[in-house]
Parts: C-alpha cells; structure tokens; sequence
C-alpha cells in the first residue's frame, strides 16, 4: 500500500516536472514520504526513503544518490517529529512541513552545486512553499486511502 502510493508520488514528480517551466515545483514524492513517516513510524523508515529516492535518480537522471540524501532528510526529520507533529493543528503542520521540505530542498540545491551539469532548479523556497500548501489535501488522501485500507497506527 504503501509502495503504491510512492510509487504514484513519483509518478507526479516525473509527469508535472516541466510544467510551467520549472523543473519541480511540489516534491510530491517528499510529501507522500513524510506523510507515511509520520503516520506510521514503526513500518515506513529509510527503506522506503533509499528506494523512492534511488528510483528518483534513475528517472531523473540525476547522480546516483542525490534523491535518496533528500529523501532520508526527509524521513529522519519526520521520525524525530512525528509524535509533536500529530497533535498540532493544520497551520502548525502546514509550516512545519514547509521548513521540513525548505531544509531538504537547501540540501538538494547544496548537492546539485557540486555535480559538473548545470540544470535550471526551482527556487527551493518556492518548491516549500507550494508543498505546502498541497499538505493538506495529500494528508487528508492519504488518510482516507489508510484508514480504508485498514493501517490504523495513527
């Protein structure tokens, strides 16, 4: 269940990568994983981050463990929160998730500096943002596809 929905998540990041002229503007996948991490902390870790995130970098042709570096950021910081994150109110998660995505966005940008291939990268302030934004629609999907399925650890 869980691998479907990542797997739809980079389906999203591969298929709305060039609208508008920007190469990424909601980490869909990044969204997706934080919402299983902190739903179900005790099933979904790095496992599921290295092979999303490898899965990523195979599409995107980006070096090999560029994404997956991403994506564990985005795990750990879901693990070390996830306990405070399901007692706020949707404000609160929504700004958490955006520091949340901001820090692995930075993280990304910091990487790309390194790679000898210059690409055109989504200002990864704006990438937050609009990620954002999305929070509450992809949680609450998420949580009805969960709950119908039966995971219930949230």
């Amino acid at each position: 269940m869980v691998s479907s929905t990542l797997f739809m998540g980079v389906l999203l990041s591969v298929w709305t990568g060039g609208l508008f002229g920007l190469p990424q503007v909601i980490d869909w996948v990044g969204l997706i994983l934080f919402y299983w991490v902190v739903a179900l902390p005790g099933r979904v870790g790095l496992s599921y981050a290295l092979v999303s995130g490898f899965t990523l970098d195979v599409l995107s042709a980006s070096p090999l463990g560029h994404y997956a570096m991403v994506m564990i950021i985005i795990c750990m910081l879901g693990q070390l929160i996830c306990l405070r994150f399901r007692k706020m109110d949707g404000i609160s998660q929504v700004a958490l998730v955006f520091m949340v995505l901001g820090l692995a966005r930075f993280v990304d940008v910091w990487m790309a500096s390194f790679e000898s291939v210059s690409v055109t990268l989504t200002p990864p302030l704006l990438t937050a943002f609009c990620s954002a934004l999305m929070w509450p629609v992809v949680m609450r999907l998420l949580r009805y596809f969960r709950r119908y399925h039966g995971l219930t650890e949230w």
